[in-house]
């Protein structure tokens, strides 16, 4: 099953297979339920991580970018995908996905802004919806291949079969998504010169992916030209400015993305991120004295949260909760900051003071998946398994997958013993059952 989700994947982000309807309410729907399929497909690769800090990150820096974009009111959603490969792609109903070896290829926190605003303009300019109308009689072609490749035992096989079936779709409209590329480009980097970032980041990034064989799958999907890529240069020359600086949050992900790929240290050049990931490594290693050096060593030069959340994370194993409160305290306002709060309260046998604070938290914000997960973890460590229920339910719905959230909260129902509760879950289980006939009805 989840080798189907993965060649049906790469089918709809690489070659825009999936629409994205116009702005009425009929086809509002249409797009939300496409975009519901789709973040089933993506959750099922199981290549979500489940790094919080990044996860967060990501949206912020998406959500930022999508505020000078040319439609702000779009819903968008972004998502880090575990894989290797330097790929990004646009979804319907806004969804971005990105690859870790994205973020690692970037050498600059301008670059990976670009490519979030280049994604952006393909969203905000309908470009899904323009090359679905476009290239409707293709639709059989790539899921015929999808289908085949489905059928194939043999993996190597079944990869060939998708690649070529995309290759072969995208090719015959190639003039096609090149205007969209162009178009993206000259967008997406206005989008990078409003927010403060670098405008040639995207130039620069696209220029390095020209001969790099882990691009290919981005490369289908997003055709580059030496023309394409001088245009860019020459347009972002012209602009002027100030520009911000990586932030250490962002070098930091980076670093610790590196680790968990290949199982070591990266060398730095700066002091404050080997002193990080001095301590983080250490961490990572249960060795949390050593951490607790390194550290404070950081903490001497570097008061940004990402240092605090470790600081905080490492003085929760150290059994020293105060400490590590006071560490996260001064950042609660990000959900990232809050989530580890909450876990050290669960870790440190105070669960009711992690089930207020992320509760509260939640109340006011969506939140992650994984933030709702954790708190569904401290419900039923405090044996209140109806509002653990209710949170899986909630995990799941940000997963997409509607009728298994149906399911947790009618486990929700027979488990409580508050009436008003019990009225509140009923009108969530009418308002997702209402979701999904509506989604029935649409072809």
């Amino acid at each position: 099953m989840i080798k189907i989700a993965l060649v049906f994947l790469h089918l709809t982000a690489n070659a825009y297979a999936l629409s994205l309807p116009k702005a009425n309410l009929s086809e509002s729907l249409q797009e939300q339920k496409q975009g519901n399929e789709f973040l089933q497909i993506i959750w099922d690769t199981d290549k979500v991580i489940a790094d919080v800090e990044t996860q967060v990150y990501l949206k912020k820096i998406g959500n930022e970018m999508s505020t000078y974009s040319e439609d702000p009111a779009k819903h968008v959603d972004f998502l880090m995908l575990n894989d290797a490969s330097i790929n990004a792609f646009a979804g319907p109903y806004g969804y971005i996905g990105v690859h870790t070896g994205m973020l690692l290829s970037s050498d600059s926190e301008s670059e990976l802004a670009g490519v979030l605003s280049h994604e952006l303009s393909h969203i905000t300019q309908n470009h899904l919806a323009r090359f679905s109308e476009k290239t409707d009689k293709q639709t059989y072609i790539m899921v015929a291949g999808m289908l085949a490749a489905a059928l194939v035992d043999n993996s190597n096989a079944s990869q060939a079969i998708a690649a070529s079936t995309v290759a072969g779709t995208a090719q015959q409209n190639i003039n096609f998504t090149r205007e969209h590329e162009w178009e993206a480009d000259r967008i997406g980097t206005t989008m990078l010169s409003k927010s403060g970032f670098d405008p040639s980041g995207m130039a620069h990034f696209f220029e390095k992916l020209k001969d790099d064989v882990n691009a290919q799958e981005f490369l289908r999907s997003h055709p580059l030209s030496i023309n394409r890529v001088s245009d860019a240069m020459q347009r972002s020359s012209r602009l002027t400015g100030d520009y911000r600086a990586d932030s250490f949050e962002y070098q930091s992900i980076k670093a610790r993305l590196y680790y968990h790929q290949h199982g070591r240290i990266k060398l730095e050049k700066s002091e404050a991120i080997t002193l990080y990931m001095q301590a983080y490594d250490a961490f990572e290693e249960q060795k949390y004295n050593t951490a607790q050096d390194y550290i404070e060593a950081l903490l001497k030069q570097n008061q940004s949260p990402s240092s605090h959340i470790l600081a905080g994370r490492i003085y929760s194993k150290l059994g020293q909760l105060e400490t590590a409160q006071q560490h996260f305290s001064t950042i609660l306002s990000g959900e990232s900051a809050v989530y580890y709060s909450a876990k050290a309260y669960f870790e440190n046998k105070q669960t009711q003071q992690g089930i207020h604070l992320l509760r509260r938290y939640l109340k006011k914000n969506s939140g992650t998946y994984q933030s709702h997960k954790l708190l569904s973890s401290l419900y039923v460590e405090v044996g209140s398994l109806d509002r653990a229920h209710i949170h899986n339910a909630k995990a799941l719905v940000l997963q997409g997958k509607l009728e298994q959230a149906i399911e947790r909260y009618e486990r929700a129902k027979t488990t409580t013993r508050s009436q008003d509760l019990f009225d509140i879950i009923g009108v969530e289980i009418e308002r997702l059952e209402k979701r999904i006939d509506l989604y029935k009805e649409l072809p």
